[in-house]
């Protein structure tokens, strides 16, 4: 009979990616980077969003690859949000013929067949006043907003490191449970709250007794604006309607809810029990035996 601790373990595995899918990753980055440097000259690129955090789970699909260009626009004139992405869905299907790019509020998508891991590209001006600061464009705005992907990756890093290296895991398991609701959630809103929420775990918690109180904090925090973690862009919530915020406090309540029995069950003895609980939770990958 399964531990719920050793329950969590394998579930944990289960969750990261296989090395050849960071190195089929890496190389189709690569290509992309390659063809779009030939199209529009971009000066570099970062793999940025989940994957740069490393806070993706398997199976892969769409990776964040920030394709960044000097000062205006990579071409020397100021085109619109819409203008700027709308070259760069010419440029990737002028790259890639056999493919349809597709516009998004903040990059356009490609998909690749066969690996099914597919890129949002998000162009990025680079600030002449500042390093490591861009201006991306944002359709649902029409304006263009300041990120630092570089700030994102440490900021997720050092609430990591303070957690002894169990919120990287956690956002994993969390975002497994939004993937098994439907996705109620925006996958980076429940990790900018779980950087947040990780601050209050108690030292030596349990992977269990972690998802219980994110669950508790997310809930209770989810309807509250979630400012930007590098605090340059709008918030991490702007534009989702209060009914939809409302939706996920409720399905974030009732995970409490169910984690708090299995964490019941798992005082009294009852493993089978609590990782029956967990599975409905979290879905078939997590072990019952």
């Amino acid at each position: 009979m399964l531990t719920v601790a050793q329950a969590f373990e394998r579930f944990m595995q289960s969750l990261e990616l296989h090395e050849g899918e960071s190195r089929e990753a890496k190389r189709q980055e690569r290509q992309v980077f390659d063809a779009m440097r030939r199209q529009l000259g971009p000066k570099e690129s970062i793999l940025s969003g989940s994957y740069g955090r490393n806070t993706a789970i398997r199976p892969l699909h769409d990776i964040d690859l920030f394709l960044i260009f000097s000062g205006g626009n990579g071409h020397g004139e100021t085109l619109s949000p819409e203008a700027f992405l709308l070259r760069v869905k010419h440029a990737l299907e002028a790259a890639f013929p056999d493919k349809e790019a597709r516009l998004q509020n903040r990059s356009v998508n490609i998909e690749f067949t066969g690996t099914g891991i597919g890129f949002d590209v998000v162009p990025a001006i680079e600030d002449p006043r500042q390093r490591n600061l861009y201006h991306i464009p944002d359709l649902d705005q029409d304006t263009w907003i300041l990120s630092d992907p570089r700030r994102h990756q440490v900021i997720c890093d050092a609430a990591n490191e303070r957690a002894k290296k169990k919120l990287k895991p956690l956002i994993k398991a969390v975002k497994r449970w939004n993937q098994q609701q439907g996705r109620p959630v925006r996958s980076f809103l429940l990790e900018v709250l779980a950087y947040e929420g990780i601050a209050t775990l108690p030292q030596g918690a349990s992977y269990a007794e972690g998802m219980a109180h994110l669950f508790k904090f997310m809930s209770g925090r989810v309807e509250q604006t979630c400012l930007e973690p590098a605090g340059l862009g709008p918030p991490v919530n702007a534009g989702i309607s209060p009914g939809k915020l409302q939706q996920a406090q409720q399905r974030l309540s009732g995970a409490l809810r169910q984690a708090v029995w299995a964490l019941e069950q798992e005082r009294r003895g009852e493993m089978a029990s609590a990782n029956g609980v967990w599975r409905e939770l979290l879905g078939p990958d997590f072990p019952v035996r």
